[in-house]
């Protein structure tokens, strides 16, 4: 992310240095002044990963909440037009407050994990015993990366003051690859580390092939299925352990650390709300939901296990906790493979693994057709874990927020744009005044 600072500025704040030392105010020992130099010390490498890790659930937790306004998950029910911008449908401009607003924060976490992981590789190279701290900054830069790549369509990867250049919407896959390297540099780590990047990894190459199947935006696949041997194969090795635990790999906020803007703007600010598919908002007091909506097409009852993850959220306020990847959505990895190649035995067993083995809830056997199965499992399973946005392009299926003709409704596929913030500082966007750059 780029911040522009006017010459002005920079030359008043040396002024205000060089008097403040003729007098020797600054001629003090404060422990709280810290300098780079400081973080690059082999002592402060965990501190170094571990600012990563808050950058990194803050600055994902910050643009989901313009993401997932997008999709059916989230509506606006407050005072500001640029959220109602995203609930009819327009993700793509570059000027929406929210998602500006927010794209700092994402920046910074992708350019705080990358800083992180090249710092411990060097530490590593002189001898340093920080092997661990380095699995956990490339577990951090990979959800980064992979994150950018799923919810953007372009991205810049700029540093600090120098701009980057765009990567280009036609390369986005590459920072999904990016994703995928990172993980496995931190499978090397062992141990819960490692099984966290493996599950990671998994998700990430289904959600490249969904990636695949989106781009160019504009239309909706012909066949939305995935079965990708990577994918696969990842997902059944953390299965392998964790089966049945209903495991998941989550990022925790609290008032001590950092929040998480999407709980935030629901609960604590009140912008947002619930999708109306899934509970009905108390016309005379919108924040407060009166009933659950969304019914389990095989047992006819409220999904109860949607409920459950809808009254987590709203008891969490403005710190509810955002699940990176779990149990569930890898067996709905392979449950998906399965059905895209015909093996309804197959199919069924891995859906019922969650149906049957982690809620208790009547089997699959052909009541619905299958296609219809996954995508009732993917909405319950994944609500609020930023993937609904492209299963609603990937299967046709358009929310009811919509409006006719909206960018979302007719181009399926738009994700987020680079927004105004790195548009006017980045002189390689084409929009920039100043493009291209000088020199």
């Amino acid at each position: 992310m780029m911040n522009n600072r006017k010459p002005g500025s920079f030359l008043a704040a040396l002024g205000a240095v060089a008097f403040l030392g003729a007098c020797d105010l600054l001629e003090v020992d404060n422990p709280n002044a810290l300098v780079q130099a400081d973080i690059e010390k082999v002592e402060a490498a965990a501190a170094a990963v571990n600012g990563s890790q808050a950058l990194v659930a803050s600055g994902v937790g910050g643009i989901y909440a313009a993401f997932s306004t997008v999709g059916d998950e989230i509506t606006w029910i407050g005072s500001r037009d640029a959220w109602n911008e995203l609930d009819q449908g327009t993700p793509n401009n570059p000027g929406n407050e929210f998602a500006d607003g927010s794209f700092p924060g994402i920046a910074q976490a992708r350019w705080m994990s990358q800083f992180a992981v090249g710092l411990l590789e060097g530490h590593v190279s002189e001898g340093a015993d920080v092997q661990a701290d380095l699995a956990r900054a490339n577990l951090y830069a990979g959800v980064a990366y992979s994150s950018i790549a799923q919810m953007f369509d372009d991205f810049a990867f700029s540093d600090r003051t120098e701009p980057g250049p765009l990567i280009g919407e036609a390369n986005m896959h590459t920072v999904f690859d990016q994703a995928i390297a990172y993980y496995s540099a931190a499978m090397s780590g062992g141990g819960e580390t490692a099984m966290r990047a493996q599950a990671a990894r998994a998700q990430a190459y289904h959600q490249k092939a969904i990636w695949g199947l989106l781009n160019p935006p504009g239309s909706t696949p012909g066949n939305p299925l995935i079965n990708d041997s990577n994918a696969n194969s990842d997902a059944m090795a953390v299965l392998g352990s964790v089966a049945g635990t209903d495991w998941a790999y989550r990022f925790s906020y609290s008032g001590s650390t950092v929040t998480n803007n999407l709980s935030w703007q629901v609960n604590e600010r009140g912008e947002l709300q619930i999708g109306p598919e899934y509970a009905t908002k108390d016309p005379k007091d919108p924040p407060t939901l009166t009933s659950h909506n969304l019914m389990d097409p095989i047992e006819g009852a409220v999904d109860t296990r949607y409920m459950t993850r809808v009254d987590e959220f709203l008891d969490g306020g403005g710190y509810a906790p955002l699940t990176v990847v779990g149990e569930r959505g890898l067996r709905l990895i392979v449950a998906e493979a399965a059905l895209a190649n015909g093996d309804m035995d197959g199919f069924a067993n891995h859906i019922n693994m969650i149906r049957e083995g982690l809620d208790g809830l009547t089997a699959y056997s052909g009541q619905i057709p299958a296609r219809d199965m996954l995508e009732h499992e993917r909405r319950v399973n994944l609500f609020m874990q930023y993937k609904r946005l492209q299963d609603h392009y990937r299967f046709g299926v358009k929310s009811m927020n919509w409006l006719p003709g909206s960018p979302a409704a007719s181009t399926p596929g738009l994700m987020l744009p680079i927004t105004r913030i790195e548009i006017l500082a980045n002189c390689h966007h084409p929009d920039n005044a100043n493009h291209p750059c000088d020199g």
